[in-house]
């Protein structure tokens, strides 16, 4: 499967090399078009704008007219342009749905999405060490400095909250109190990151929590934080979880486990889930069921095999599995954390800098990957979901949070 789909991605590199070829000899024609297209968004190349592209290499427009958003990114990260607002450049982008769905669906993207996601597996057990590798195994000298004491890598609650860390303790204080636990309880925690959730559980509500990680760099900080409670990690595969638990939780990995995965992993969980236990599942998601699942500069750069769902897939894929008890939906919370996200990022640049680990153009891949995410959860069309589960129906109906 593999090798096809190699063949797949050089026949269509092959079209656009020819592509880039006619987009560079026609290049007067094709400036025409990338400031007409950006026009439609509100944004003026070399205007006065915040958000307005300021163009110091004309070849971003050939890269991105033949490589759409991954062209666009590579372009930022070569510094062939600028942009004072990048999250208000990408907010206008999302927020013209029809434009952005028509050039994500040209024929070639349409191929290639269908192929990643209905054919081909990215996400096989190998396959998500290695995104382990690329991206949580970067260093925790750089999540430690971007993230909030709790070390919590997804989005936080914002209701009540003034700072980073409210917002993450008040996220993990939502879940715990959809789960009801009592003392005693076992919860597995699917994609643990490094224990943040794990050790807030066992720590203020009396549970042993086991925690899932496929990265050496997470397992080991993890371990050390919740040392002296009733939390083990273990590096491993979420496909070869063994036991039983009262709860089950998974937040913020369900984006990386990939659409032709999503029925096994929601058996799996119904498998090690008791039957009067709860299943909470914390995730990104699109309300458009015509976007692509995948994003071509995000999956090269930031989370290699990354598949965000829709309402859709993941309704039809836990059917006779689940009983939806609860779907609240706080994405606007989003752009708020990778905002504090990328105010942490940027007061520590200059450390990180001089440590010679990250170069000029990691801290040009680091900003566009968090402001590109940040515009999308300000125009509203991604979203952050927390969906409640039972496997049976909650005796008496379902309560919990909020």
């Amino acid at each position: 499967m593999d090798i096809l789909y190699n063949l797949v991605l050089l026949f269509i590199d092959c079209y656009k090399f020819l592509e880039y070829g006619i987009l560079r000899c026609f290049h007067p024609i094709t400036k025409k078009l990338g400031n007409k297209l950006m026009a439609k968004y509100g944004v003026n190349i070399n205007g006065k704008n915040s958000w307005d592209m300021q163009v110091l290499d004309e070849s971003v427009y050939t890269r991105a007219l033949n490589r759409g958003n991954l062209g666009l990114g590579e372009s930022y990260m070569d510094g062939e342009w600028e942009c004072d607002n990048l999250a208000e450049f990408f907010r206008r982008i999302f927020a013209g749905e029809d434009n952005l769905v028509k050039i994500y669906m040209h024929p070639w993207n349409r191929f290639l999405n269908y192929m990643e996601c209905s054919h081909f597996n990215l996400q096989t057990r190998k396959r998500s060490f290695n995104v382990a590798k690329i991206h949580y195994d970067l260093g925790n000298d750089l999540f430690s400095a971007m993230l909030d004491p709790t070390m919590n890598y997804s989005c936080g609650y914002w209701k009540n909250a003034s700072t980073l860390e409210e917002a993450q303790i008040a996220k993990m204080e939502l879940i715990a109190s959809k789960l009801n636990l009592k003392p005693g309880m076992t919860v597995l925690d699917i994609g643990c990151g490094w224990g943040g959730m794990a050790k807030h559980l066992a720590k203020n509500y009396g549970v042993s929590v086991t925690g899932l990680t496929i990265s050496k760099e997470q397992a080991a900080f993890a371990t050390k934080s919740c040392a002296g409670l009733s939390v083990k990690i273990d590096l491993v595969d979420y496909r070869d979880v063994k036991g039983t638990y009262d709860r089950v939780i998974s937040v913020g990995s369900f984006e990386h486990f990939g659409r032709v995965n999503y029925r096994g992993f929601f058996e799996i969980v119904h498998r090690v889930l008791k039957d009067d236990g709860i299943f909470l599942l914390h995730t990104i998601g699109y309300n458009h069921w015509e976007m692509p699942g995948s994003e071509p500069w995000l999956t090269k750069y930031i989370f290699p095999g990354g598949y965000i769902p829709n309402t859709k897939q993941i309704v039809g894929t836990t059917e006779k599995l689940f009983i939806v008890e609860d779907w609240q939906n706080f994405g606007h919370d989003y752009s708020k954390t990778l905002n504090a996200w990328r105010e942490n990022f940027l007061k520590a640049w200059p450390r990180l800098r001089v440590e010679k680990k990250y170069d000029d153009r990691f801290y040009r891949m680091w900003n566009f990957y968090l402001e590109l995410c940040k515009g999308g959860f300000q125009a509203r069309k991604v979203q952050l979901w927390q969906i409640v589960m039972s496997k049976n129906g909650i005796a008496g109906g379902y309560y919990g949070g909020r």
